[in-house]
């Protein structure tokens, strides 16, 4: 499948990379280890974004 994992810093994408994946969580590890938080998507501070770009379903992770 294909992704699109985005770093985040304070609301800005910072890095950007088109990823083939098995899952959400595997393209969110291009940038290395990560955490499955609950909650909504945050605002400020430092997060990856992931996009399933077939169907455009996000998901967002600590990292």
């Amino acid at each position: 499948m294909n992704f699109s994992a985005e770093k985040i810093s304070d609301g800005r994408v910072v890095k950007r990379a088109e990823v083939q994946a098995g899952s959400d969580v595997e393209a969110a590890k291009v940038w290395g280890p990560v955490t499955i938080p609950l909650g909504p998507e945050p605002i400020e501070g430092e997060w990856i974004r992931v996009t399933h770009l077939a169907s455009g379903r996000t998901s967002w992770f600590s990292g």
